[in-house]
């Protein structure tokens, strides 16, 4: 069974500069309220998106997080980190709960102060 990524894609006018540095800041802010309401506003299909709408993103993020409150996480602390496998190398955004452990982390791909992407990574450097 093939493992589907799911990615964020925005689009170019809406990824530079300002709009593109709000964007991360509201990303890692749901992150760690693990709160996808957060993001959610931000977040315009016709605004954002090319590849995958807004809802399958969501949905995504909240599995993400009702995950992590199922095991516990209250307080929710950011680490960077770096992908070992798809992306190796890349920066990563660590989510640990309080009991210090990984709970999920991104790769937020930026290029030049725009985003291109946000998307799961399952081997950051802090997954054990």
């Amino acid at each position: 069974m093939a493992i589907e990524l799911i990615k964020l894609k925005v689009k170019k006018e809406a990824s530079i500069g300002k709009p593109a540095q709000k964007i991360i800041n509201k990303f890692i802010e749901a992150c760690l309220a693990l709160d996808c309401s957060i993001i959610e506003p931000m977040i315009n299909e016709d605004q954002f998106f090319e590849d995958i709408d807004k809802y399958r993103f969501l949905a995504s993020l909240k599995q993400q997080f009702d995950w992590a409150i199922s095991r516990g996480a209250k307080d929710v602390i950011m680490k960077k980190g770096k992908c070992r496998l798809c992306s190796i190398g890349h920066s990563t955004y660590e989510f640990y709960s309080n009991q210090n452990t990984h709970e999920f982390a991104y790769i937020i791909n930026t290029k030049n102060d725009e985003v291109k992407d946000i998307f799961l990574c399952n081997m950051s450097s802090g997954r054990s």
